[in-house]
């Protein structure tokens, strides 16, 4: 079917609004009043969000809505816009091994990862001596590096450390699960080097509640395809 000029403005007027979180706008979009204001670490149980039901951990949210519930609908609405494009794209056609139902619940992981991202944690001790979990909402910034791990070649700051002092980054996996499942028509992409938001190391990365590699099911979900 040949759509007219018209048309093809309007589907691209929603496909950039769909693809507005790519990885390459993670950034922007985190900063552009859609990071917290007043970022806080706040359990979110399982099943307690609407659309991001997935998430069970303590994760980065707004002081001002402890529950997630803001940054849940957000989530909702840009996985809405995805869903847009898809239905204009023509999902009963069959673009590769995976159909329209699998992008969705790609992207749907994808962006819940974003919009909660999960805190570092430490354990510290009390002035009267106990023991307690103190979370953290800093980012680590991988780009001032200034120390590398000679076992594992990773290079990190001194003064932040993914996990304890600063957030857990998001599998590259998650993001990856979107290209490997997504059609053409979303232009969606992911980076090829870890990135302050993303990680392939799966001892420490936010997989959600990701388990099995869905191309191999005896083996777990990976950091990274690449290596899977």
């Amino acid at each position: 079917m040949t759509r007219s000029p018209f048309a093809r403005c309007v589907l691209a007027s929603v496909l950039v609004a769909a693809v507005h979180l790519s990885w390459v706008d993670v950034s922007v979009a985190l900063t552009d009043g859609e990071e917290p204001a007043n970022p806080v670490c706040r359990y979110i149980a399982k099943d307690s969000l609407s659309f991001c039901s997935m998430v069970d951990y303590m994760a980065v949210v707004d002081a001002d809505d402890p529950t997630g519930a803001r940054f849940d609908s957000k989530a909702e609405f840009y996985y809405r816009n995805v869903d847009v494009v898809l239905q204009r794209f023509g999902c009963h056609a069959k673009y590769s091994v995976y159909g329209c139902d699998d992008c969705r619940e790609a992207y749907k992981y994808w962006v819940c990862s974003i919009k909660f991202q999960k805190c570092g944690s430490q354990t510290v001790t009390t002035d009267r001596g106990a023991t307690k979990l103190q979370y953290c909402t800093d980012t680590c910034d991988y780009n001032t590096a200034t120390s590398t791990s000679s076992t594992t070649g990773k290079t990190t700051t001194s003064s932040c450390v993914e996990g304890s002092s600063g957030r857990y980054r998001t599998c590259l996996s998650i993001c990856e699960d979107v290209v490997r499942k997504c059609p053409y028509v979303l232009n969606f992409q992911c980076p090829t080097t870890e990135t302050p938001f993303f990680s392939a190391d799966i001892t420490t990365c936010n997989k959600l509640d990701r388990v099995s590699n869905p191309d191999r099911p005896s083996r777990a979900w990976p950091g990274t395809f690449a290596d899977a």
